[in-house]
């Protein structure tokens, strides 16, 4: 009788190390393409917010206030884009069948229940607690609210508290415009680091998104 041919422990521990490395390359190529997804969704979302704050603009006159109602100081109103969705979503009065004025034409976008949350990422159906409408955020692909600062009247334009993000100082239009996006808005994302740096550089960090240039 032959003696049938196994493998030998080398063997079987070179097929694992192979299937481990094919396992670390797989998990490696997926995890970028999900974040290529992400990005490519970010700015999809920017694109379409800015359409509908341009638009806002056109009937109503103005940009949407900066930030939130989170905090009555200048620094925390900066912060996510509650205002920014209240005013295109339901118009500053919170009723879009009962609006502040006559000039408000909208929704101008529409966004899903489980892109809404809270300033910490929390989607609006977690919470345990109400929220004020103007709290509300939109989230960004990694659940973080996208921030919004406008242009225009103090006290929550660019300039207050630097709230608004700056050219580089290298720009050669710093000394007369200063801002990027100086006559409009900036929508930002910071990516799936949530983090960026501080004010007046906010959104400059290569994974952010943002509606303005770099």
């Amino acid at each position: 009788m032959k003696n049938k041919k196994a493998f030998t422990l080398v063997e079987l521990l070179v097929v694992v190390l192979i299937l481990g490395l094919l396992s670390s390359l797989a998990v490696g190529v997926f995890t970028t393409q999900v974040e290529r997804a992400r990005r490519a969704a970010a700015r999809s979302d920017i694109a379409t917010f800015a359409l509908g704050v341009d638009r806002y603009q056109i009937d109503i006159g103005a940009y949407p206030p900066s930030g939130s109602r989170i905090a009555g100081n200048g620094q925390a109103q900066a912060r996510g884009c509650g205002y920014m969705q209240l005013a295109l979503m339901h118009s500053m009065s919170g009723n879009s069948q009962n609006t502040s004025g006559s000039l408000w034409k909208g929704p101008y976008v529409t966004v899903r229940k489980e892109k809404l949350g809270d300033i910490n990422g929390t989607v609006l159906e977690e919470l345990g607690t109400t929220i004020d409408i103007a709290d509300v955020q939109i989230l960004d692909p990694w659940h973080q609210p996208y921030r919004f600062v406008r242009t225009g009247p103090a006290p929550d334009n660019y300039a207050f508290s630097n709230q608004g993000t700056e050219l580089p100082p290298t720009h050669p239009f710093f000394a007369t415009e200063r801002w990027y996006n100086p006559s409009s808005f900036q929508i930002v994302s910071t990516g799936n680091d949530n983090a960026t740096l501080a004010a007046p550089n906010y959104g400059t960090q290569p994974d952010d998104v943002t509606n303005f240039g770099q």
